[in-house]
């Protein structure tokens, strides 16, 4: 079924946010802070051994795009899910071996339709949310058939049925009115994740003018998380956060009730770009540097200054890291394995882009 023609039929339907609360009514609740974007939204995953990247090409506006390299491949292939303009930009969380796709609003939408495969990008299936994610990578959240979604007007969604249908988790203004919020005063959220304890929905955020914390949602509430690192949280993952501190960035991962920390990047207090595989994390850093961590108890490895264009790094294959660059509408693949110190070049994807369309 092609997307388009899909949500047509999903808004004359209409109904998929099913309100189950709102923020406390109180002339004293405090203002809720717009979220804001923590790094760029070009980023990659990993989903049972699949890679994905999610690129602009091209500029003004960005064409953006879905790429895989599937699991037993060592080439990437173009899989953007067809018939929706996705100028907006492309937000998107992995869970077992499926991909969920939010499309940001464009060209005079006002909803966020989603796209979601099982196969690889062959087939996508589709859903709706009535509303815009906002612009920040870590605007959706998957795990199993659950999903969070963070939109523009700082409300936080939640399915139970892969986004079949939604309720409102925290309308805007509810996590700054609940106690643990009450304690930053304006809060804006910047991302969500899932926690590793079942059933709870983590929300990243600015706490007052200047602070930034995690707050954790159960059936009692929302509660502030207390990491072992005190920073901006630019990036986060069930169970693995990158914070940045001064001018340093740190990895933290959650482990049942312990957060083992990093040792410190020195990274000027910038990420470029920011992405997750398997255990490990890795972020573009001013300058054309880049680093990636494997796990807990692992450094961070500096890599040698990447390709010219480079939006993304990800997983290659048998544990190479791959440099994905671009510039107008080719794609080009760099592989840096094993103690290699340069870079080459073992791919060129072309991307059919239709100039001044809206898709």
């Amino acid at each position: 079924m092609a997307l388009a023609a899909a949500i047509a039929g999903a808004v004359a339907g209409a109904g998929l946010l099913a309100a189950c609360g709102s923020a406390p009514a109180s002339s004293a609740a405090p203002t809720p802070a717009r979220p804001v974007p923590s790094v760029p939204m070009a980023t990659s995953l990993d989903t049972a051994g699949d890679s994905w990247a999610v690129v602009p090409m091209s500029a003004s506006p960005a064409f953006w795009q879905v790429f895989v390299r599937p699991a037993k491949s060592a080439a990437w292939q173009l899989v953007t899910p067809p018939g929706v303009a996705d100028n907006g930009g492309l937000v998107a969380a992995g869970t077992g071996g499926s991909l969920t796709v939010a499309i940001r609003p464009s060209q005079g939408l006002t909803f966020s339709p989603l796209a979601v495969t099982a196969n690889g990008g062959a087939r996508w299936g589709t859903g709706l949310i009535d509303a815009g994610v906002a612009a920040t990578p870590d605007a959706l959240a998957a795990s199993g058939r659950r999903l969070a979604a963070l939109l523009s007007d700082g409300t936080i969604l939640a399915s139970s049925d892969a986004g079949a249908t939604w309720r409102t988790l925290a309308a805007p203004g509810a996590i700054a009115a609940s106690p643990a919020g009450r304690e930053c005063g304006a809060v804006g959220v910047t991302g969500v994740t899932f926690g590793i304890t079942q059933g709870q929905v983590l929300a990243a955020g600015t706490c007052g003018t200047a602070g930034t914390t995690v707050f954790a949602h159960s059936a009692a509430g929302w509660r502030r998380l207390s990491l072992p690192v005190r920073g901006r949280v630019v990036r986060m993952l069930a169970g693995l956060m990158l914070v940045a501190s001064g001018s340093r960035l740190y990895a933290t991962w959650d482990t049942a009730g312990a957060w083992p920390v990093s040792p410190p990047l020195p990274a000027a207090g910038v990420v470029a770009a920011g992405g997750f595989g398997a255990d490990g994390a890795w972020a573009l850093l001013p300058g054309r540097r880049a680093a990636v961590i494997a796990g807990p108890g692992q450094p961070w490895r500096s890599l040698p200054a990447v390709p010219a264009g480079t939006a993304v790094l990800a997983a290659g294959p048998g544990g190479a890291v791959d440099a994905l660059a671009t510039s107008g509408s080719t794609l080009t693949v760099w592989r840096l394995s094993g103690a290699a110190a340069v870079w080459s070049e073992t791919q060129q994807v072309d991307v059919p882009l239709q100039y001044g369309s809206s898709s």
